[in-house]
């Protein structure tokens, strides 16, 4: 066995067995670092190697981030959401650097069944996690159309899933509200509430 598989099983492992999200994000930049290197260094195997390390511990971190989100939902009335960290001490995405966008991309692919994930490792074109996300709903088939009758059901659908696609579910609400008009808050502070109340009865 050469040294380089010997070294990318060990970073595999490590990546398991890291307690916490920021040692899974501090592999996943150096194995960033490793793949560049390679890539200048026209290493293609290397390459491949490091790429594939850093796209486990991206589907890594995108789990515990998913937990996060769950534990952060559930906050005690006791702790304010102002607070920097939720009530079971966990870093805000600034602590961690981690990007909105990268947080929403690393859910998504956190989410990939595990054989689905290995499968895309092994197809022989650059692996990326959008490209893994394609593959995916590629294999699923695509989705059914809309019926004519339900456009409503599809515009809410496409509304719920920016809420993810732009990072808002890991933003505090009330920092949304910094740099808006009076009027823009008022009406926001009169509708959302409504919303929600609509949103519960959604599944009942």
């Amino acid at each position: 066995m050469s040294q380089t598989l010997v070294r990318y099983n060990e970073m595999c492992r490590a990546i398991a067995e890291c307690h916490a999200i920021d040692e899974v994000k501090d592999i996943r930049d150096k194995a960033l670092a490793l793949e560049e290197y390679a890539r200048r260094a026209q290493n293609f195997e290397a390459e491949e190697q490091a790429r594939d390390i850093r796209l486990r511990a991206e589907k890594e971190c995108g789990g515990r981030l998913r937990e996060m989100a769950k534990a952060k939902a559930g906050r005690p009335p006791e702790n304010p959401s102002s607070e920097p960290r939720d009530f079971r001490g966990a870093p805000t995405l600034a602590d961690l650097n981690i990007s909105y966008d990268q947080s929403s991309q690393w859910q998504k692919l956190a989410a990939v069944p595990d054989e689905m994930f290995e499968q895309a490792l092994r197809e022989p074109h650059p692996s990326t996690a959008s490209i893994i996300m394609r593959h995916v709903v590629a294999e699923r088939g695509p989705e059914p159309p809309a019926r004519a009758g339900n456009k409503k059901a599809l515009w809410l659908w496409g509304r719920l899933q920016d809420f993810e696609d732009e990072g808002l579910l890991d933003e505090e609400p009330s920092s949304m509200l910094e740099g808006i008009s009076d009027h823009m808050r008022v009406t926001i502070l009169e509708m959302a509430p409504r919303i929600a109340t609509w949103l519960k009865g959604i599944g009942k």
